[in-house]
């Protein structure tokens, strides 16, 4: 399997450190990155990661994993820890990513960790932010397809533009070329009514969270 068909798992300082979730998300061909204090997360776990990238301002045990590829970075710097570790993995070839603890705490990591899947879509590449209670994923242009479970909970909102004009098939309120502005997300807690729904953006940015 190349890499580009490969995922990336980052896994990164989240203070909502579920253990058992964060084992259940990965899986043995996923190439694992700890961003800063995500290595702490991993120590609870069976999992060794492939890499660690952050300045460990953040870490408890940042030598958890000693002999694991590590890239050390200035505490004074423009970008991330979860941003520099893809840029690091698009460098080497991935364009499928999933981001652990990437969410809770701090909201001004969590709303920097959502304009990350609009840096990956930039680069051509596409990404998940996943945690307990929610799968995020930021829409493509043209149809979507989710494939969840009758009942599932879905919500959209716009994201980095303030409109965003919908359709939605399989779900309890349908929606036909809605525009759906930033300040008005009416677009809420929708219900699946079908293990398969179509979100078609026509325009503008959103994102989709699927509640679990």
């Amino acid at each position: 399997m190349g890499k580009a068909e490969r995922r990336c798992v980052i896994v990164s300082a989240s203070p909502d450190r579920d253990t058992s979730f964060i084992r259940a998300s990965i899986n043995d061909n996923d190439f694992v990155v700890c961003a800063d204090g995500g290595i702490d997360i991993l120590k609870d776990t069976d999992i060794v990661p492939d890499l660690i990238v952050g300045d460990f301002d953040s870490a408890i045990f940042p030598d958890a994993f000693k002999s694991v590829e590590t890239i050390t970075l200035n505490v004074r710097k423009d970008d991330t820890d979860t941003l520099h570790c893809v840029d690091v993995a698009l460098d080497r070839g991935f364009r499928d990513f999933l981001f652990l603890g990437a969410t809770g705490g701090r909201t001004d990591h969590t709303l920097a960790n959502l304009t990350v899947l609009l840096y990956l879509r930039k680069h051509g590449a596409k990404g998940v932010i996943s945690d307990r209670y929610n799968d995020i994923y930021l829409l493509e242009n043209g149809e979507n397809i989710l494939e969840t479970v009758s009942g599932t909970t879905i919500s959209v909102i716009p994201f980095a533009s303030y409109a965003a004009e919908l359709s939605y098939t399989g779900m309890s309120y349908p929606l036909d070329h809605g525009e759906v502005t930033a300040d008005y997300p009416y677009t809420i807690s929708n219900i699946a009514v079908s293990d398969r729904v179509v979100i078609t953006l026509h325009s503008g940015t959103a994102l989709a969270f699927v509640i679990k």
